[in-house]
C-alpha cells in the first residue's frame, strides 16, 4: 500500500487507522502503510494532540491495539485547521506532505446544518480548495478522495452519480466572505435563506460549491468523489454500534429513548436512506482503490501505445479515453430501503431490553404529516410539561433547565424536517459496479454491500451502541434501568388516567351548565 497519507479531520468521524487491512494473520494486518499524517485541530481548550490521544485511548481502537500494539507511531499529527487560509499549515508542514504523501482523504467539514454562511464556506469551500492545492504539489500524488453528501444536490428529486452545476461561482463566494466586514456579515446571516435558496442550509449550499472545486481539479488530480447519505453508528468494524455524535438520525433515536423528544413532524412511510459507518469508510478504500486501477491502466496504455478497443479519441493519445472523477453514491434507498416506521419499530422493540436509567421520561413517540397539528402537539407533549417540571424546579430552588432542552430539540427536528419530509432517488450504479470488481477476499475484508445488512439485527447493535456510547450507560446498571422504566410506565399511566378525568369532568360540568345534558 501507499508510504505516506493524508487524512483531514474537522472532527474525527472518518479517521480511517482502524480500517486498513490486509489479507495476511500478521500483526499489521489491519494498517499496512508506513506513515498517516492526520491533520487536526485544537478545540474546546484541547490542543490537536490532547484529542488525539484522548481519541486513541477510547474504546474504538481497543482492537487495533491488540493487533498492532505500536500504530501509533505511524501516526503523524500535524495542527490544521480549515478555516484558516492554506489551512493554517506552516511552511514545514506543507513540505513535509508535499514529499512523503502519496494518498488524501478529505473527510473534514463543518457539518452543522446552522452555521453561518461564512464560517461554512471557509471551512466547506476555501479548506477543500486550499487543500487540493497542496495536493497538485505532492510529488508522489497516487489519489485524492473527496468525501461528500448525497445531500449535496437535494433541490434536484433524481440525484445522479456526476457534477452539477453549482448555485454560484465557488472562488467568487470565498471571495465573497474574504471581503466581509462585519456589518456585511450580519446583514448576510439575516437574509442567508433566501440567498442560498433552493438548499435548505448552509452545510448542503457549501458542499454543492466544494464539489464543483473539486470538479475543477479533478482535470488535473486523480480524485474519487463517495457521496454517502445519512451516517449512523458502525454495523462491525472497529465495533459493532459506535458512533461519537448525536447528530441526524443518532440524535432523533437518543431523544426518543430518553424520553424527551415525543412529537415528530414527519411521514412514516418516508425511506430514511441510512447508512453504517463501517460501510461508507470501506466504500471510501474502495473507490480509491478503484481509482488508482483505472489511473495505472491508463498510464500502462499511454507507455504501452496499446489503444482501448472502443476508447474515444481525447487530443491526447488516440484510442485511450482518459478517466474522469467518478462520483459513488453510496446510499441504501436502492438495494435495502427502510422507512422511518420501520426504524421506529425495530429501534423501540430493542428498546424494551436495554432502556437508559437516566431518561427523562419513557418512550412515547408520536408522529404527524401535518404542520399545524404538529405545532399543537408540540405544545401539549413538549412545552406545557416542560413548563410544569421547570415550576416544580424553582420552586424547590434548583435551576430550571427542561424547557431550554427543549428550544434545543426544536431546533434540531427544523433543522432535519427538510430531510425527514423530502423524497429523492439516488441513482448508484458506479457503486454498484465498484462492488462487482472487489474480490472475493476485499468483500470480506472490505464490506460494503449494503444489500447484505439485516436492519432488525443491525438495530439490535444500533440501540445498544447508543446507550453504551452516547448515553454513556454501563451493561451493569441495566437491571436497574429496566425496574426503573416499570416504575415510571406505571405512573405514566396514572398521570394520563388523572389527566383525562380532569377533561372528562370539565366537559361533564361544561355541558351540563349549558344543558346539553339530559341525565
Amino acid at each position: 500500500m501507499a508510504h505516506g497519507m493524508v487524512v483531514s479531520t474537522k472532527r474525527f468521524d472518518f479517521l480511517l487507522v482502524g480500517w486498513f487491512k490486509l489479507p495476511q494473520p500478521t500483526e499489521g494486518r489491519r494498517i499496512n502503510v508506513r506513515q498517516i499524517i492526520l491533520l487536526s485541530r485544537p478545540k474546546k481548550g484541547k490542543t490537536a494532540q490532547q484529542r488525539c490521544d484522548d481519541l486513541f485511548s477510547s474504546i474504538v481502537f481497543m482492537n487495533l491495539k491488540k493487533d498492532c500494539p505500536n500504530f501509533i507511531d505511524r501516526v503523524k499529527l500535524v495542527d490544521a485547521d480549515l478555516q484558516h487560509p492554506s489551512l493554517g499549515l506552516s511552511d514545514e508542514s506543507i513540505e513535509y506532505i508535499v514529499n512523503n504523501a502519496q494518498i488524501v482523504l478529505h473527510a473534514a467539514s463543518d457539518v452543522r446544518f446552522d452555521q453561518a454562511l461564512k464560517k461554512a464556506i471557509e471551512v466547506n469551500v476555501r479548506g477543500t480548495r486550499d487543500l487540493l492545492r497542496i495536493a497538485e504539489k505532492i510529488v508522489n500524488l497516487e489519489l485524492f478522495v473527496y468525501i461528500s453528501t448525497a445531500y449535496s444536490n437535494c433541490p434536484q428529486g433524481l440525484i445522479k452519480e456526476q457534477f452539477y452545476t453549482p448555485p454560484s461561482e465557488p472562488e467568487k463566494m470565498i471571495q465573497l466572505v474574504e471581503a466581509m466586514d462585519e456589518r456585511f456579515e450580519e446583514h448576510m446571516n439575516k437574509t442567508v435563506n433566501d440567498f442560498i435558496h433552493p438548499w435548505p442550509n448552509t452545510y448542503v449550499y457549501t458542499k454543492a460549491l466544494t464539489e464543483d472545486v473539486v470538479r475543477q481539479y479533478g482535470e488535473l488530480l486523480p480524485i474519487a468523489v463517495v457521496r454517502p447519505s445519512i451516517v449512523i453508528a458502525t454495523n462491525e468494524e472497529p465495533i459493532g454500534g459506535w458512533t461519537d455524535n448525536i447528530y441526524g438520525l443518532n440524535g432523533v433515536i437518543a431523544g426518543i429513548a430518553l424520553g424527551i423528544i415525543r412529537i415528530m413532524h414527519v411521514d412514516d412511510n418516508n425511506k430514511a436512506d441510512i447508512i453504517p459507518a463501517d460501510i461508507v469508510v470501506n466504500a471510501v478504500l474502495a473507490a480509491g482503490w478503484q481509482t488508482y486501477v483505472e489511473r495505472f491502466i491508463y498510464h500502462h496504455l499511454r507507455k504501452s501505445d496499446r489503444p482501448l478497443p472502443e476508447a474515444k479519441t481525447n487530443g491526447e493519445l488516440k484510442g485511450v479515453a482518459k478517466p474522469r472523477t467518478k462520483i459513488y453514491n453510496c446510499v441504501t434507498g436502492n438495494d435495502n430501503p427502510i422507512s422511518y416506521q420501520k426504524i421506529y419499530e425495530y429501534s423501540i422493540e430493542v428498546g424494551k431490553h436495554c432502556p437508559p436509567k437516566k431518561s427523562l421520561w419513557i418512550v412515547c413517540h408520536n408522529t404527524t404529516t401535518n404542520k399545524y397539528m404538529y405545532e399543537f402537539y408540540k405544545l401539549l407533549y413538549h412545552l406545557l410539561p416542560a413548563l410544569l417540571i421547570d415550576t416544580y424546579l424553582r420552586v424547590i430552588r434548583r435551576t430550571p433547565r427542561v424547557m431550554d432542552l427543549y428550544r434545543k430539540v426544536h431546533k434540531f427536528a427544523t433543522v432535519i424536517e427538510y430531510f425527514a419530509n423530502g423524497r429523492w432517488t439516488f441513482e448508484n450504479d458506479n457503486m454498484k459496479s465498484l462492488r462487482q470488481k472487489l474480490s472475493p477476499d476485499d468483500q470480506i475484508m472490505f464490506p460494503c454491500n449494503i444489500q447484505k445488512i439485516e436492519w432488525a439485527d443491525y438495530f439490535w447493535t444500533y440501540i445498544h451502541g447508543l446507550r453504551k456510547h452516547i448515553a454513556n450507560e454501563p451493561l451493569e446498571n441495566l437491571d436497574e434501568a429496566i425496574k426503573r422504566h416499570k416504575q415510571m410506565r406505571i405512573v405514566h399511566y396514572f398521570i394520563l388516567a388523572a389527566y383525562y378525568s380532569v377533561w372528562a369532568l370539565l366537559f361533564y360540568y361544561l355541558f351540563k351548565a349549558v344543558g346539553m345534558l339530559v341525565f
